[in-house]
């Protein structure tokens, strides 16, 4: 959707706290003995009414304090007035209702007051006769709970109807009629109508804020009892007023005996309202059949009170004229009901289909508006209902509008929001929905953080041309996971000792949980491209120990045969369950403490971000930021941040692949283009991209299985190029920053970072300090990046995963310029670590005279065997290796996991003479590292950056020793600190 668009719409979401904000939470019943025990005892009204809010899905139901005189209640009123209405029946004492109601407000007492009576003529006369001035409502008590509920409505709707109606745009019912009996009657049942119709809109929420908003924002009804009274409350509030309901015969003023009444005083407010608007409804209700004709004349409906249907034709009325209900189009000429929207997304197909003459008909009268209005969707009916015809210059114009309208509303209700997945509602414009009722996992809660972060900041359009969003997802939570482990008897697994090819077998022949299975098949019949399926375990991205990396995430292309693409996302669904269990992450879960049997799995289902582009699907860009840069370069600082990015799937990102490094504060200063030969040397080569051939994927235990890499000049003919590269003009020695049809390609990103076609950088630094300040740590997010999209539309920034950076609990800082380095064995200026590290006798290092650059997987083996001996004896040790540790790339160092070297504390990136691979910061196994708190160094004495005495290494007696290695044992534990405020490091010999 154009940027513009969204833009002049200004439509906003309303925030359901501002409603309903006054509410009767405390009432004071008084009544005698004998009432009190017909009420609870044979009424059990406490208990009806509880029943009642239950049933109409209402929250928090008032407390009842019972009293049996009037005496009693003053005496309790003086103890405590926090009363917010007093129900008082008619024979109270010693001190009469009427004469009771008067001195509580002589006292100062405005507590509401009602009257509560059995129906009888001798009653009424009497009570008319009474000064009534200190009562507000007079009701007939037939024993119905209801009109109790009727009655602390009422006084709610009064007390919220400034705030509510005039203030946000909820609509209005209003009722005259001065008749005690029949406004008890009606008041219940129209309270009913409005409560049941309110539950109904429930269903079309998205989550429980929304279906909160649709509750308090439940049409008002508002009772006036003579016609002064009746005319300013429609004066007051006619701009939200869905339709009048008014008697025919009533007094003027409240104060009028009843004789006095004006028998067509209805008559008149009707004409009244009708000239101001004609197309306001208006029902008249008369115990004389004669007035019907009237009516027919005035152009409104008409009940007749002694009806035995009564009720019935007040409900058929008001669910036609007030818009309860389904929007129902009707054809003009001869009422045949055209079409039926019972909701928006049945709205939205609907206004491009019908006549002309019908949506003139509808939107001249502001039913499309009023029928939003009564929904609770304010901002979207404030908008429709500006939308005069003569705006339009056609009718299809007008349409369009509508429809816009509507879109962009259903997609602002989705953004923000976590949805439960419901078949019959869901759509592509929810965002986040959720399939069981367990843990979202630690990935997908930070998903939902960041959905809600987006909305609160209003990051969605914040940066013209660009949409910054989450992928839409489907999180599938963890009880889905307990019951595929119980149901197919897998509990075994977590004790047996068997390879990780044979639980990946087990699991994707298991069967998923039947529930989930017609949940999925639902799901993917919205499914417009390929889907990450990405693990969100319980512990993954905790704060103190991420587990970034550990498990897997498959990718599956889209198949318009739904079987098929049932098995495919059944596979990778199973595939990550299993991942849970492989060695890997079994040593990853002993190292942290924590039980493998306490660990669950949710899923995360995600569109995944990018284009297709010959038979291939990836994104422009995939990337990862942190709000904090650990080894500043010039005139970076650490708070500035750090990007590392490449073309194509993040896979070569997170996994220490040549990408390229910036601070988004300073994008124009990259170090890997500051020299052509840099740039030649250090900038990406390679390129993941997704085969979108469904008879490609395979399950695995290596989740880039169904992942294509290409080398950077074998994909020339990729539109995406044109974003990202540069060319090299071998003739002229220069790069070019172009995608010229000659020359090597170069990823460069210079479109974006030097000429901004599009504002990454000042994107991805107001994302890392938003995200900091929200989550009070230093922060890494990944992202993807869509610049392949039509002419006209906004590209979009996919933000993909959140996770705090661990930091020090113990990351003390030393007075450096009196501390001598010359007795170090090793000294680093960029160091990462926790203050100091004690216990550690051992030094394994990269033998020098060996080294080849070629066997770097040769020697990862030889440091696994080391590092189980190690294990077994529950030593630690320090490791000191050249170029970067953990590269999937042997070419750029040693390419070893996470088990590999669990047992080394303090790890050492050294460069050698002519072996120099700039610091693997920004990927997974970095991030690991750091969160356990081991002491990282990176030093290149070959340049003057920091000191290795390997010389004295290389004369001490070797504990052990291969071709490529060597360890040596030191007689006391080593000095060892890590000062992470100044970036230095230092390890030596103690005695």
């Amino acid at each position: 959707m154009p940027h513009n668009r969204l833009t002049q719409q200004k439509i906003s979401r309303t925030n359901y706290k501002v409603l309903m904000q006054r509410r009767i939470r405390k009432v004071l019943m008084i009544c005698s003995s004998y009432d009190a025990y017909t009420l609870e005892e044979d009424g059990r009204i406490e208990v009806q009414i509880y029943k009642e809010y239950v049933d109409l899905n209402l929250s928090n139901p008032p407390s009842f304090t019972w009293v049996t005189s009037s005496l009693e209640a003053l005496k309790l009123l003086e103890e405590d007035d926090d009363f917010d209405l007093i129900i008082s029946m008619f024979n109270v004492g010693e001190i009469d209702v009427f004469q009771f109601s008067r001195q509580l407000s002589k006292d100062g007492i405005t507590i509401p007051f009602v009257l509560l009576t059995h129906f009888s003529k001798e009653l009424y006369r009497l009570i008319e006769s009474q000064d009534r001035s200190g009562i507000d409502y007079i009701f007939s008590w037939q024993g119905n709970a209801d009109l109790i509920l009727a009655i602390i409505k009422l006084f709610e709707d009064r007390m919220n109807a400034d705030d509510d109606i005039v203030g946000a745009g909820v609509q209005s019912i209003l009722l005259v009629e001065d008749s005690v009996r029949y406004y008890s009657t009606y008041l219940p049942a129209l309270y009913k109508l409005v409560l049941q119709q309110s539950a109904e809109f429930l269903k079309e929420a998205l989550n429980e804020q929304q279906q909160k908003l649709r509750k308090r924002a439940r049409p008002k009804i508002l009772l006036a009892t003579n016609y002064n009274e009746a005319v300013e409350i429609y004066e007051k509030y006619k701009k939200n007023l869905l339709g009048v309901i008014s008697d025919v015969a009533f007094v003027i003023n409240k104060s009028d005996p009843s004789y006095t009444e004006k028998m067509d005083a209805g008559i008149d407010l009707c004409r009244l309202i009708k000239k101001d608007d004609p197309y306001m409804p208006f029902l008249l209700q008369s115990s004389q059949e004669s007035m019907r004709e009237t009516a027919q004349e005035l152009g409104v409906g008409f009940i007749l009170k002694y009806s035995k249907t009564l009720l019935l034709e007040l409900s058929d009325y008001i669910s036609e004229e007030f818009l309860f209900g389904d929007f129902i189009f009707r054809n003009l000429e001869t009422g045949e009901i055209i079409g039926k929207a019972k909701d928006l997304r049945d709205l939205q197909l609907l206004v491009m289909e019908i006549p002309e003459d019908v949506l003139l008909y509808h939107g001249s009268r502001n039913r499309l508006s009023k029928w939003m209005y009564s929904r609770g969707l304010f901002t979207l009916a404030a908008k429709i209902k500006k939308a005069d015809r003569s705006h339009f210059k056609t009718i299809d114009e007008l349409r369009r509008y509508i429809l816009n309208a509507i879109i962009d509303y259903r997609i602002l209700l989705g953004h923000g929001v976590v949805a439960r997945f419901n078949p019959d509602t869901y759509s592509k414009y929810i965002w986040f929905a959720r399939l069981g009722e367990g843990s979202l996992g630690g990935k997908a809660r930070g998903l939902a953080f960041i959905n809600n972060m987006l909305e609160k900041y209003n990051l969605l359009q914040k940066f013209p041309g660009v949409k910054i969003l989450i992928p839409r997802t489907v999180v599938v939570a963890t009880d889905y996971f307990d019951e595929f482990i119980k149901v197919n008897g897998l509990q075994y697994v977590i004790s047996s000792d068997i390879s990780d090819e044979e639980i990946l077998s087990e699991f994707v022949s298991s069967r998923l949980p039947e529930a989930l299975v017609n949940e999925l098949k639902s799901y993917i019949i919205h499914a417009t491209g390929p889907l990450a399926v990405r693990s969100s375990s319980k512990l993954e991205d905790s704060h103190y120990q991420p587990f970034a990396g550990i498990y897997s995430t498959y990718m599956i292309p889209l198949t318009h045969n739904r079987d098929q693409m049932l098995r495919l996302l059944g596979k990778a669904i199973k595939s990550v369950y299993a991942s849970i269990y492989f060695s890997s992450s079994r040593s990853y879960i002993q190292a942290t403490s924590n039980l493998l049997s306490e660990e669950k799995m949710a899923v995360v289902i995600q569109d995944l971000c990018g284009t297709e582009d010959s038979g291939y699907f990836f994104p422009t860009i995939s990337g990862v930021a942190r709000s904090i840069n650990f080894y500043p370069i010039g005139a970076e600082k650490p708070e500035d941040g750090i990007v590392n990015m490449a073309f194509g799937l993040g896979k070569l990102v997170v996994e220490g692949g040549k990408t390229l490094r910036f601070s988004p504060k300073h994008p124009k200063h990259v170090l890997q283009l500051s020299t052509p030969q840099l740039a030649l040397r250090e900038t990406q080569n390679e390129m993941y991209a997704l085969n979108l051939k469904p008879e490609q994927f395979k399950t695995s235990i290596d989740d880039s299985v169904n992942l294509e890499k290409f080398e950077i000049n074998k994909v020339k003919h990729f539109q995406n190029l044109n974003f990202v590269a540069s060319t090299w003009d071998m003739q002229n020695q220069r790069i070019i920053d172009n995608n010229l049809e000659d020359g090597r390609k170069i990823i460069t990103f210079s479109h974006i970072l030097k000429y901004d076609t599009m504002p990454l950088a000042a994107l991805l630094s107001e994302l890392l300090q938003i995200c900091q300040n929200e989550m009070r740590s230093a922060v890494e997010i990944e992202f993807a990046v869509n610049m392949d999209v039509p002419n006209g539309e906004d590209k979009t920034f996919n933000f993909l995963q959140i996770r705090p950076i661990t930091e020090s609990m113990d990351n003390k800082s030393l007075d450096w310029d009196n501390i001598s380095t010359d007795e170090s064995i090793i000294f680093a200026q960029k160091a990462l670590g926790v203050g100091f590290i004690d216990g550690i006798t051992d030094i394994l290092y990269v033998r020098s005279d060996n080294f080849d650059s070629s066997n770097t997987m040769k020697i990862g083996e030889e440091i696994d065997a080391f590092n189980s001996q190690m294990k077994e004896n529950k030593k630690s040790y320090v490791l000191i290796g050249p170029g970067r540790w953990g590269s999937s790339d042997p070419w750029l160092g040693i390419p070893i996991k996470w088990p590999n070297i669990s047992e080394a504390k303090v790890i050492v990136e050294c460069g050698l003479k002519d072996f120099h691979v700039e610091p693997s910061q920004g990927t997974h196994f970095f991030q690991n590292l750091t969160s356990f708190g081991i002491g990282y160094l990176t030093i290149n004495p070959y340049s003057g950056d920091g000191k290795f005495d390997i010389e004295t290494l290389d004369k001490m007696e070797a504990a052990y020793e291969t071709h490529y290695l060597r360890a040596v044992r030191f007689e006391n534990p080593l000095y060892i600190f890590i000062d992470g405020r100044k970036n230095k490091g230092i390890v030596r010999m103690q005695t």
